[in-house]
């Protein structure tokens, strides 16, 4: 019998080490992070992700009380007294959760730290904390703010305008010349314009997202689609635009109205930010297996803090630049559509300025380089 209970004993501590082990490694792959303590509230456990979340040493943490584990947060938050505050409700138990914002490199993370007890039946064996990164659901619900804000501001605009001038046209106590009717024709037509430009640009968005855009690819004429892409984008005989082609271009193979968008944004782009005075160019380079395209300007660039999210959906740089309003979409689209035709697309800074580039596969996969003479464009040589 003592044998027999020997084996029966050893055979249930394997299962429960077992089990034991289980239980470590699936808190061990947790995608949130966790941290327990005991009935003193000091920390016995903390998983590697809430190591990874608090940016914190595991030695930092083990054997402290729950507290003083917490507060540590408060060295990386950009608003200490708030974060203390709603740290110390969660402590004593005046509220189960609460978010705290972590500043890391001028990046901001959102966190969801939730207290809960643990017990076995009616039993407390201390408490946990469940630490959570909900960075990116704050990024969505601003964007379905800036969504908002920015479409009802762009809409207003020119539905006001349109109104405006429909009811002049209207107006039956004036008899208006055809020049002026002409005028308010024209400004009519333009408003209608950007309107159509600001739908499209959204379901483009929307297709890009949903990865249900579909290119129509085709020989492209480079010079041409240039040409109507400066032509919308605002470039007339006095503006300071000049493009620097290969004197033989090999043949593209693209969407040649999704090239004209590319090209037009980031000319509409350039020609907002850096100002009517400035000078705008566009080269195109022919390297091994891509065309390389790059609208340049010489205007005040962009500052550091905003270059990792021009590419961002509604986003709009201010500070160094001369904010020209829009939606925040034309950079974004740009890299969208770059995506889809297989490119890539990224910024550079040179001394002044800035040169937007992004590439496009060209046919087959490979063609021999073009080499060429620089000129005095600003994207220099």
């Amino acid at each position: 019998m003592a044998i027999e209970n020997a084996l029966l004993f050893e055979r249930s501590d394997t299962r429960l080490q077992a089990q034991t082990r289980r239980l470590e490694a699936l808190m061990q792959s947790m995608q949130d992070g966790l941290i327990l303590t005991d009935l003193a509230d000091r920390v016995q456990y903390v998983n590697p992700r809430a190591l990874a979340l608090t940016a914190l040493e595991r030695e930092a943490l083990q054997g402290k009380t729950l507290e003083q584990a917490l507060t540590r947060f408060l060295e990386q938050t950009p608003t200490p007294e708030t974060a203390r505050s709603e740290l110390q409700q969660l402590i004593h138990g005046q509220r189960q959760t609460c978010e705290i914002t972590l500043e890391k490199n001028s990046q901001l993370r959102h966190l969801r730290v939730e207290s809960f007890t643990v017990q076995e039946e009616d039993t407390s064996l201390g408490r946990g904390v469940m630490l959570r990164d909900v960075t990116s659901d704050r990024e969505v619900d601003r964007m379905k703010s800036s969504l908002i804000s920015t479409v009802s501001h762009e809409l207003r605009t020119p539905l006001a305008s349109i109104k405006g001038y429909t009811s002049t046209l209207l107006a039956e106590d004036v008899n208006w010349n055809p020049e002026a009717q002409r005028e308010f024709l024209n400004i009519i037509l333009q408003e209608a314009d950007s309107l159509t430009e600001l739908v499209n640009n959204l379901l483009d968005l929307s297709r890009l997202e949903a990865g249900s855009l579909r290119l129509a690819y085709a020989p492209c004429s480079l010079p041409q689609v240039i040409a109507q892409a400066a032509r919308r984008a605002g470039m007339t005989e006095q503006s300071h635009f000049r493009v620097n082609l290969p004197p033989q271009l090999p043949p593209l193979l693209a969407d040649p109205a999704r090239l004209e968008t590319i090209l037009r944004n980031l000319l509409e782009n350039a020609l907002k930010h850096a100002g009517e005075s400035a000078h705008i160019g566009l080269r195109v380079r022919v390297r091994e297996g891509f065309f390389r395209f790059e609208v340049c300007d010489d205007g005040p660039g962009i500052p550091p803090p905003a270059r990792s999210r021009v590419f961002e959906r509604f986003y709009q740089a201010e500070a160094g630049l001369t904010r020209a309003g829009g939606a925040g979409l034309g950079l974004a689209i740009c890299m969208g559509l770059v995506g889809a035709h297989g490119g890539e697309i990224w910024l550079e800074h040179p001394a002044r300025g800035l040169r937007v580039c992004f590439t496009i596969p060209a046919p087959g996969g490979t063609i021999e380089e073009e080499t060429y003479e620089s000129d005095d464009s600003p994207c220099g040589g």
